[in-house]
């Protein structure tokens, strides 16, 4: 059995990680990209969008990656400090529903962060996917927000059962 004090930090990291994660994308599609495009006649706006949607996009693989390797030891703990034979239905159910879903959100990044290029601007032309992202990329944030939300609903149902 693992620490009681050391669960409850990481549950607190956990927890923290998850909040930063839905807040900041919340806040980049809700509040930043419109006043973005609003602003998008003022100079130098296209190149600050650029800068942060590069600095964005490091810290939410930071945050997807304390969130998995945070969440790995609450599932050790959860296994650990309760016989799965005498778990629930619900709770074993709700487990392997948010470690899926952890891991569907975790290939999403991948393929927005690694696999879909950027496409190149012109010489003094800026091509900001925080003003004016492409369809799939769009579709993807939008999976990566529903995704993040379904984990967040599976953990206050796994503090239930």
């Amino acid at each position: 059995m693992l620490s009681s004090k050391f669960i409850l930090v990481n549950h607190w990291i956990h927890l923290s990680a998850a909040g930063l994660l839905v807040g900041g994308m919340v806040f980049l599609v809700v509040i930043l990209r419109p006043a973005l495009v609003r602003s998008s006649t003022v100079s130098g706006v296209m190149t600050l969008a650029d800068d942060i949607h590069d600095r964005f996009r490091k810290y939410v693989g930071i945050l997807i990656g304390v969130i998995i390797f945070s969440g790995f030891i609450n599932f050790l703990e959860s296994v650990t400090g309760h016989s799965m034979e005498s778990a629930s239905v619900m709770y074993v159910t709700a487990i392997r529903l948010k470690v899926a879903l952890a891991i569907c959100l975790f290939i999403i990044y991948g393929i927005n962060a690694f696999l879909i290029k950027e496409p190149k601007a012109n010489k003094g032309e800026s091509c900001s996917c925080v003003m004016q992202p492409p369809i799939y990329k769009r579709v993807l944030q939008i999976m990566a927000l529903v995704l993040v939300f379904a984990i967040l609903f599976l953990s206050v149902i796994l503090r239930n059962l």
